[in-house]
């Protein structure tokens, strides 16, 4: 399996560059807390879930049917994004305007319009950037893509940065990610001209609606995912205050870092999975196996760690007025390794073109989410809002491993999951009852724990090591038994 190495080196360059823009990401979150406070950050947060939400009536789900199809035949690029790129600047502006009212409205607050209109804007040219970006993903070229990302970002740090100490209100501050992501765009644009050629721009509303159509599942699959993870931020943000929209802000930004290996991951192994599922689907469910043990091997034990530390987390990094977020994150934590593995298999149904299958799936589990949210959060306040979410990823996981079971290519989960999970729970029990112990000895303490865990209950194998060494290498590898 040749293709294993380039999944290997897109995964290094998206997880070194994403890693690096997401810190950059997260410092910005940070200092925009701390220099506003938890219900400003209600604010920004709120914009955040409206604006993700309108972003989809830019894509419409063009986003995934493009990466498919130009990692076949990437010489069509110019001609697609020159038909959807004109529909799609007024689709932004509808959305735009959309998102600042809803948000307003589900805030009310009129304080809030600055914020709002920066942090829409924001999410809805970052969408058209993400456009440009797709021929560079489908070819795998994520390096170029993800250098992008980084720059886009550290450039957003360093505009806020300055904003916020010459004393600028909150409103101007938040305009700092939308300088950001007109940069992205312009350096999308003239990254994505020079390998595959300018984008040949008219206006084209038939053929813009035609490929709309082709992607109306993409759409619905996209929509349900960002329904599902902005979802208990709308929730919150209808029944609950601004302050509790920042509290579990706060948890949710703080895995904004571990979240990016799975991500990065899955997103280096979609185009070759894709490839690989034309040739044999056999194949693919042996490369889906491989990756997902990988992992599970990597996410829980990081979420066992921080769970454990998740206290000392909020506090070094948001201060002392957050330190109510701290239940809420241990919660959501645990959606790192099932969320991680759900993406997987939605990649691996994604590429056997059974999309209509796996938008059922995704529709039933954004059903349940629906019904439990409501009812957890007037019970449990925005800490229910994580449970929702947890119960919400572990409903999709289990429906998509049922499809790909049905067509006799779901990957093995039961000794992929049992001993990094096992090792998990059994850490995180001890280490809760370590919190009289000092930091720095307890953080030894668990670590060696972890480490030992693993190695007795044989979490790493031969074969995980030997696939790592094979995919450094470049030679095939033989599935796992």
């Amino acid at each position: 399996m040749p293709h294993v190495r380039q999944i290997l080196t897109n995964t290094a360059a998206l997880s070194v560059t994403g890693a690096a823009g997401q810190l950059a990401n997260f410092f910005l979150v940070i200092s925009f807390a701390r220099a506003f406070g938890v219900t400003v950050l209600g604010y920004y947060s709120i914009s955040m879930a409206v604006g993700a939400v309108a972003m989809l009536l830019v894509s419409l789900g063009t986003v995934a049917l493009l990466t498919r199809e130009l990692s076949v035949n990437p010489a069509c690029a110019p001609e697609r994004l020159g038909v959807l790129l004109p529909i799609q600047l007024i689709l932004a502006v509808v959305a735009w305007v959309a998102a600042c009212v809803l948000s307003i409205v589900l805030i009310g607050d009129t304080a809030a319009i600055a914020v709002v209109t920066a942090i829409c804007g924001y999410q809805i040219a970052l969408r058209l950037a993400t456009l440009l970006l797709v021929p560079l993903n489908a070819s795998q070229l994520m390096h170029v893509s993800a250098g992008g990302d980084f720059l886009h970002r550290v450039l957003s740090l360093l505009l806020a940065l300055t904003a916020i100490w010459v004393g600028a209100s909150a409103g101007i501050v938040a305009l700092a990610p939308v300088a950001g992501a007109a940069g992205l765009m312009i350096f999308a644009w003239i990254q994505t001209s020079r390998r595959f050629g300018r984008p040949r721009l008219r206006f084209a509303p038939l053929e813009a609606l035609s490929l709309f159509s082709r992607s109306f599942t993409f759409f619905g699959l996209t929509a349900m995912s960002v329904l599902y993870s902005r979802g208990a931020m709308l929730a919150l943000s209808a029944l609950a205050a601004p302050h509790a929209v920042g509290l579990y802000a706060v948890a949710d930004r703080s895995l904004a870092a571990a979240n990016l290996g799975p991500k990065m991951f899955n997103t280096a192994v979609y185009p070759a999975l894709t490839r690989v599922t034309r040739k044999s689907p056999a194949d693919a469910q042996a490369l889906t196996t491989r990756c997902l043990r990988l992992v599970w091997v990597g996410a829980f034990p990081l979420a066992a760690l921080i769970a454990i530390f998740a206290r000392d987390i909020v506090e070094l990094l948001f201060g002392t007025q957050y330190l109510g977020a701290e239940q809420a994150l241990r919660v959501l934590v645990w959606t790192l390794p099932i969320g991680g593995a759900q993406a997987l298999l939605s990649s691996q149904l994604a590429a056997l073109e059974m999309e209509f299958s796996l938008a059922r799936a995704r529709f039933a589990a954004l059903c349940t989410f629906a019904l439990l949210a409501p009812g957890l959060i007037l019970w449990l306040g925005f800490v229910g809002a994580a449970w929702a979410v947890l119960l919400g990823a572990v409903i999709q996981f289990a429906l998509d491993w049922a499809l790909l079971a049905r067509a006799r290519v779901a990957p093995a989960v039961k000794l992929s999951l049992f001993a990094p999970a096992l090792v998990a729970a059994l850490v995180t029990s001890a280490g809760m009852m370590l919190s009289g112990v000092p930091l720095v000895p307890r953080v030894i303490i668990v670590t060696l724990a972890m480490l030992t865990g693993m190695w007795v209950f044989r979490a790493v194998r031969l074969h995980d090591l030997r696939f790592l060494r094979e995919m450094f290498s470049g030679k095939a590898v033989a599935p796992p038994n």
